[in-house]
């Protein structure tokens, strides 16, 4: 196993099990010096950091203990082959785990690198509910000294989730809110004095930031994520150039960059020589004024060489970088993967149009296909299919793709607005191979992917919270004669009896498409 190893095909099986063990619950935070109401995981902002070996397997046994919401926890960027009910979606591959119940995961880790995991119950998402997962993975050579571990990128509302929500999906809204602040790893500095007048919120201006260490002349790792509920992060660090060594799950050719751009979900892996003249620099992670929404769009966080005073803040100056406006990744000329896969031939193409509407309560919705879809956290879709049921609700959004080996999806944006579109269950075919996919304003994206590989129920869906909300997302259902097949545990069906129970006595607030 190296390098050039198909890992689609070929993983280990280390026989490991990683085990952990996770209560979600809230808790008020000031991860910037505002005071908040947040979900927090074993009382961790960000989450706790979840680790393992290629190969492995990986065991989390999650306890909802939120009084009145459902919960569910969706891998990044997992490919969950063979256990498609494993990828922690409401509605599509599982019920949502009901207040004071718990659910345990155990998933292979299949792919090796950097990426995350978060809630995918509406838009728990934005209220934290998120942590870093990382994989690893074979190592031939020496190309670092050490692994400064997940650098998370997030962009952080003074709101609560659900408040947010009812924004978005109000009637005569826009369905745009603005972030108030941006974090590096849970942390920055906010402006108490900004806040709106008449806001009593306890608010502390000098709350921290993060600090990094770095070993002169050695080579540092930092696992870039942006975990953001709707933020295009462009990351950089002063006097320091990077070199790029995978996107999400994808090791690729090394090249040089002063600048990283991350839409929502993405992960960049970069490697950084600690070859500069001054003892501490920023590093510096911006919202993208041009393609995102926030009024506080700049991040810092420290990096302090080997002997340098971490009392004093540093005095680098930033890279003059002006940010393109187009909102999309590198180049795909320069984003080559290692590992090297033939285009099969497609034998099924499916056309998509993004759009958006106002529907009869003149709420803003967005769809895909021409459908705003919405889940029935009742009714999985994976469920049904491996009964036999292939017909379903239409605002379900379900694209059947029958006995297709290789998928190839054409999506047209009619909108100007760029979109992060990431697919469960596969890592789509070069160019750019990787899980999320930057599409451009009024721009297009063909991806293809193997769906005949892995049958089961996967949504396809714009990454960015508040337009998933809103309807933006379809569900693949692949192979559904092997789905039909599926050995799925009894204890799926079990959360689902206690989902239904609950249910009788509790209405779900869902007000949005349940993503």
């Amino acid at each position: 196993m190296n390098s050039q190893t198909n890992y689609y095909q070929d993983q280990p099986n280390t026989g490991v099990i990683r085990r952990y063990d996770f209560t979600v619950s809230r808790g008020t935070i000031a991860p910037d010096g505002y005071e908040l109401s947040t979900i927090l995981v074993n009382g961790q902002f960000p989450a706790p950091l979840i680790e393992a070996n290629w190969g492995d397997t990986i065991q989390v046994t999650v306890h909802n203990d939120l009084d009145d919401e459902g919960v569910s926890l969706h891998w990044h960027g997992i490919l969950q082959k063979g256990m498609p009910w494993e990828d922690g979606v409401p509605g599509v591959t599982q019920c949502p785990i009901p207040p004071k119940k718990s659910f345990t995961y155990q998933f292979l880790a299949d792919l090796y690198g950097t990426s995350w995991y978060h809630s995918h119950y509406s838009a728990q998402v934005a209220a934290g509910l998120f942590g870093p997962l990382v994989i690893y993975g074979p190592r031939e050579k020496k190309d670092y000294d050490i692994d400064i571990g997940p650098v998370m990128l997030s962009d952080w509302y003074h709101k609560e989730y659900f408040d947010l929500v009812e924004e978005i999906m109000k009637p005569g809204g826009n369905g745009v809110v603005f972030s108030d602040s941006n974090l590096i790893n849970g942390k920055m500095n906010f402006n108490c004095s900004s806040v709106t007048p008449g806001d009593k919120t306890p608010c502390k201006s000098n709350a921290g930031i993060s600090k990094f260490r770095f070993k002169r002349g050695k080579v540092h790792r930092l696992r870039l994520i942006n975990p953001s509920a709707e933020a295009i992060q462009r990351f950089s660090i002063d006097g320091h150039t990077m070199k790029v060594i995978a996107n999400d799950f994808v090791p690729v050719q090394p090249y040089d960059t002063k600048v990283v751009t991350l839409g929502v979900g993405q992960r960049t892996d970069v490697l950084v020589r600690a070859n500069g003249k001054l003892d501490s620099y920023w590093m510096r992670s911006n919202i993208s004024a041009i393609c995102s929404l926030g009024h506080a769009p700049a991040a810092l966080a420290a990096i302090y060489y080997d002997n340098a005073n971490q009392k004093k803040a540093p005095k680098s100056q930033a890279w003059d970088i002006p940010d393109p406006g187009t909102c999309a990744n590198d180049d795909l000329s320069i984003t080559k993967p290692v590992m090297k896969l033939p285009l099969p031939p497609a034998d099924k193409t499916i056309e998509l149009d993004i759009g958006s509407f106002k529907n009869a309560s003149n709420v803003t919705l967005w769809t895909l296909g021409g459908v705003a879809a919405r889940t029935n956290y009742n009714s999985p879709t994976l469920l049904l299919s491996k009964l036999g049921n292939h017909t379903f609700e239409p605002e379900w959004n379900v694209i059947n793709t029958g006995k297709a080996k290789s998928v190839r999806v054409v999506v047209n944006n009619k909108t100007p607005v760029a979109h992060p579109m990431h697919l469960h269950g596969f890592n789509m075919h070069n160019p750019q191979r990787r899980d999320v996919v930057q599409i451009r304003g009024n721009g297009h994206l063909v991806i293809q992917f193997d769906a005949g590989e892995n049958p089961g129920v996967w949504p396809f869906h714009c990454h960015i919270v508040w337009h998933v909300s809103a309807g933006f997302l379809t569900q693949f259902l692949t192979n559904p004669d092997q789905v039909k097949k599926l050995r799925i545990p009894n204890v799926v069906a079990e959360t689902c009896r206690q989902w239904g129970h609950w249910t009788l006595s509790n209405i779900p607030a869902q007000i949005d498409s349940g993503l």
